[in-house]
């Protein structure tokens, strides 16, 4: 005799997988926290350190000036975001308390639900869980354990994706403090390029004005953002300046001094090129970028000693036994440079 549908009490059994373990580590997220907060207290410490400081140095004057002024600006926004950082740390510590708080609730209920199911067969394998309920009743209690479950995920979920959220946001916030303070260096190359070396009709020594693209190419090679060149002839710095900014793509500022009045010999062109009375000296080449904004005030300082002549070539005016004064006077260059604020 057939087995009467209505009185079968073989229940399907139930796979899911094991919706009530989060698998969360409070305990963890609590130590990153402590350890966020004490970052926070080193914070407060360090500006409060630095302020006390620039108070005892500034309040009884032991240093004025704008680079005082200067220096003591710097401070300021050292300090601001110094303090930006402890609040921030603290806020993380608060967001991480408070996800261990969460999953540590939502973990609770979750085991309630769980308990529940104690009653039910259950296996576990590579599936997950395999619930084996005895009726009707058992399975009732299983699809709304799972159904909680889910619930309760959707939650934990949820306060997570706020949570990650706020974290990314301070992420943010650190990663520009980082951009601001990163260590910042300027690269100087000092060159002698020697256009008065051997400069005398005929003369081959030194450099010259067709040389200017080599030496653009080792100012630009070294990524250079200070060049100083000395032995250069005035006429020759904007061909040199175009160069530079062809090769680099940034603008450069040249600044120049005199040391002498000197003659310039051309190699390619003897005579037909020379020029008597050149404008010698040195030169202070400034690439502006992220580091350098600009070049500020420059200064010569004369330094002349006696010089010597040359002799003009044959088929120059008044040639033969003509002698002009080729003296090389001695000069320094300086100027002041306008790093970027940060």
């Amino acid at each position: 005799m057939a087995p009467d549908p209505e009185n079968d009490n073989s229940q399907t059994p139930i796979t899911t997988s094991d919706v009530w373990n989060l698998k969360a580590d409070p305990v963890r997220l609590e130590l990153m926290a402590e350890a966020w907060r004490r970052l926070g207290s080193k914070a407060r410490s360090a500006e409060g350190k630095i302020n006390d400081s620039a108070h005892e140095v500034f309040s009884k004057e032991y240093w004025t000036g704008d680079t005082a002024d200067g220096f003591n600006d710097y401070r300021k926004r050292l300090t601001q975001d110094i303090e930006r950082v402890g609040a921030w740390a603290d806020n993380i510590a608060q967001v991480l308390d408070l996800t261990a708080t969460t999953l540590r609730v939502q973990q609770g209920l979750l085991d309630d639900e769980r308990d529940k199911l104690n009653a039910v067969p259950v296996s576990t394998d590579a599936q997950g869980l395999t619930f084996r309920p005895a009726d009707a009743g058992q399975t009732g209690l299983v699809h709304s354990a799972i159904s909680m479950a889910n619930e309760v995920r959707g939650h934990v979920d949820g306060v997570l994706s706020e949570k990650r959220q706020d974290l990314d946001f301070y992420h943010e916030q650190f990663d520009l403090i980082a951009q601001q303070w990163q260590p910042r260096s300027i690269r100087l190359i000092n060159l002698n390029i020697g256009q008065g070396a051997g400069n005398s009709p005929g003369a081959s020594a030194g450099t010259d004005s067709q040389d200017l693209d080599e030496i653009a190419a080792v100012i630009a090679d070294q990524d250079a953002d200070v060049a100083t060149v000395q032995e250069v002839f005035q006429h020759d710095l904007g061909s040199l300046e175009d160069e530079l900014e062809s090769r680099t793509g940034d603008n450069w500022d040249v600044r120049y001094e005199e040391a002498s009045d000197k003659y310039h010999a051309s190699d390619e062109w003897p005579v037909l090129g020379d020029r008597v009375h050149a404008s010698f000296g040195n030169a202070v080449l400034v690439r502006e970028g992220d580091v350098i904004g600009s070049s500020g005030d420059s200064e010569g300082v004369k330094l002349d000693v006696p010089g010597g002549q040359i002799t003009l070539p044959g088929n120059q005016p008044g040639a033969g036994n003509h002698h002009i004064e080729d003296g090389e006077g001695r000069s320094a260059t300086g100027t002041e440079i306008q790093i970027q604020q940060r």
